[in-house]
């Protein structure tokens, strides 16, 4: 049977037990994704646990970009498509507000000149239609100078599990960036769909585009996925205690 394009290497399962040492609850129950393994619920995780998953931009809004041509919506995009493949092996339900490479707003209606307003308002939508969820936002980062790197996440303050998720990625990168000494944030209603969002709701900004180096790790696939689990492990810690 053919491969899953995104297997795990042993390393990143020892990345993921270095994550959650003092989780042995989680690592116990967690799954990766295999062609042939059908998944239920873990005991610990409600099986009507939702993660609504973002891929920041698409289509004409490319968001950032590096030097050398790698674009901020693709990544995006494919890490988005990692992390909740890992999600569904664990049984959990995965929403995501796109799967492609688009910009969501309607194409029928008049959109010249609001088309990123009608995309958020559309992401919106589709968050709030979930029911009860997690919402995690995938982004890229950019700064003018070119030595900023490292995983940050912004956090929505309208609902107080968002504070404890962000900072429990924020903890566990240091087991994929050991340098990585950013400290999370709150959106300070600056994001537009964390000011709106009700439920618990990050902006996770996975990396500097405008750093060469970093830039180059996240257009690999194999650091994606273990980045993808660095999150995903991080989820299912958070859920396990509110």
């Amino acid at each position: 049977m053919k491969k899953r394009r995104f297997l795990i290497s042993f390393t990143t399962h020892l990345l993921l037990l270095s994550v959650l040492c003092t989780t042995i609850s989680v690592i116990s129950t967690f799954h990766m994704p295999k062609s042939t393994d059908v998944h239920t619920p873990s005991d610990t995780i409600p099986s009507s646990f939702t993660v609504v998953l973002d891929a920041g931009h698409g289509g004409e809004d490319g968001g950032a970009g590096s030097a050398d041509g790698i674009v901020e919506k693709d990544l995006n995009l494919a890490l988005t498509l990692q992390l909740g493949e890992m999600l569904q092996a664990n049984g959990i339900r995965v929403v995501y507000t796109r799967k492609t490479d688009t910009l969501l707003y309607d194409k029928n209606a008049d959109y010249q000149g609001r088309k990123k307003v009608l995309d958020m308002a559309e992401r919106l939508r589709i968050a709030q239609e979930a029911g009860e969820c997690i919402f995690v936002s995938i982004h890229m980062n950019t700064h003018p100078l070119t030595s900023c790197k490292g995983l940050q996440v912004w956090y929505s303050e309208n609902n107080t599990e968002s504070i404890g998720l962000a900072q429990r990625i924020q903890t566990n990168i240091k087991a994929l960036q050991p340098q990585n000494a950013r400290r999370i944030k709150p959106s300070n209603g600056t994001i537009y769909l964390l000011r709106q969002l009700e439920c618990p709701a990050i902006l996770v900004e996975c990396g500097f585009l405008s750093n060469p180096e970093e830039a180059r790790q996240l257009n690999d696939e194999e650091y994606r996925a273990q980045l993808a689990l660095v999150l995903v492990a991080s989820i299912l810690e958070s859920r396990m205690q509110n």
